[in-house]
């Protein structure tokens, strides 16, 4: 009877230890590692991530009784890797928050307010454009005559209704200017005969800094930041580790994002000092960061960001 009982114990405890094993419908999420852009002159620029990894029902038990953080499997969402903000992010956020966070950064460096508009990005260029001074990857933000507020370029018939009966013409450009580089935008008048041979399109892609395989949005206000770092002088960290999190939008706003508790604490174990965070998600980051020294920042747009910076040591034409 005693030796029935025993194989009966061993049995549950096999059972229970295959199932427990087995893959449960969560993903586990928790802070990920702390990726460098850009190469300031003092500091460091951080993008903080988090960590999605498939959850076992163990892992979920415990994870019950900790409270940490789970999300449920969605076919097609995470099954690992870093990102995030839930569990079937946008494929093309990264993109997007990409080609804002550039775009943004070149109409800052140049001292000009953010346009609300992509633009349209120049693929070829040919005949009388030879001598136009544009290149295939530059992106046309505006178009107008001088004296007068430059219109947004949204889809190529902004651009021939800008240079309609018209002899020259002002477009705001954000120049391509090496395999993966934008400058800082520019003001170019220029003939509008030049710009007959011009092929843009409103499929925009700009690159502030390769991320590998980080997914989503919430790079977007780190890259301006490095990005607007980089195309001005002086050292706009004031020689401080900076991170955070946030999407931003074309015109430079900042908005809410996933994931921030877990970012925070990704940011405190990589000894980062200074934490940016949308405004509305400020709670959830103090929270997060109490007793750690880790300063949080909320800022509700690119430009808050750099003021916060020049406030506090930043040291760049900006400030």
């Amino acid at each position: 009877m005693g030796r029935q009982i025993l194989y009966g114990v061993i049995a549950a405890v096999v059972v229970l230890t295959v199932f427990g094993l087995g893959g449960s419908p969560y993903n586990r999420v928790g802070p990920g590692p702390a990726i460098r852009v850009g190469s300031p002159e003092g500091g460091a620029w951080s993008v903080m991530t988090v960590r999605v990894q498939r959850a076992n029902w163990f892992q979920w038990g415990k994870a019950e009784l900790t409270g940490d953080h789970l999300i449920r499997n969605v076919e097609g969402g995470h099954g690992g890797g870093q990102g995030g903000a839930g569990p079937a992010p946008d494929g093309d956020a990264m993109s997007t928050a990409q080609t804002h966070a550039a775009l943004v950064a070149a109409q800052l460096a140049a001292g000009r307010a953010p346009v609300s508009a992509a633009g349209l990005q120049v693929s070829a260029v040919g005949g009388a454009a030879r001598g136009s001074g544009l290149h295939p990857g530059d992106v046309l933000l505006a178009a107008g005559t001088g004296g007068g507020a430059l219109t947004p370029l949204r889809a190529p018939a902004d651009l021939e209704t800008a240079i309609a009966g018209r002899s020259t013409v002002q477009v705001l450009v954000v120049p391509h200017t090496s395999a993966a580089t934008w400058g800082s935008a520019e003001v170019r008048t220029m003939p509008v005969a030049r710009l007959a041979g011009t092929e843009a399109g409103p499929t925009v892609s700009v690159t502030a800094y390769p991320l590998g395989p980080v997914e989503g949005p919430s790079a977007g206000l780190i890259l301006a930041l490095a990005r607007l770092d980089a195309l001005t002088p002086g050292d706009l960290t004031g020689g401080r580790r900076i991170a955070g999190t946030g999407a931003i939008g074309l015109g430079g706003g900042v908005t809410g994002v996933g994931d921030v508790p877990d970012k925070v604490r990704a940011a405190v174990k990589a000894r980062m000092e200074v934490f940016f965070v949308p405004v509305w998600q400020r709670s959830d980051a103090v929270a997060a960061a109490r007793g750690t020294g880790l300063r949080i920042v909320p800022v509700s747009t690119v430009s808050e960001a750099v003021d916060r910076l020049c406030a506090d040591g930043g040291r760049a034409p900006l400030c």
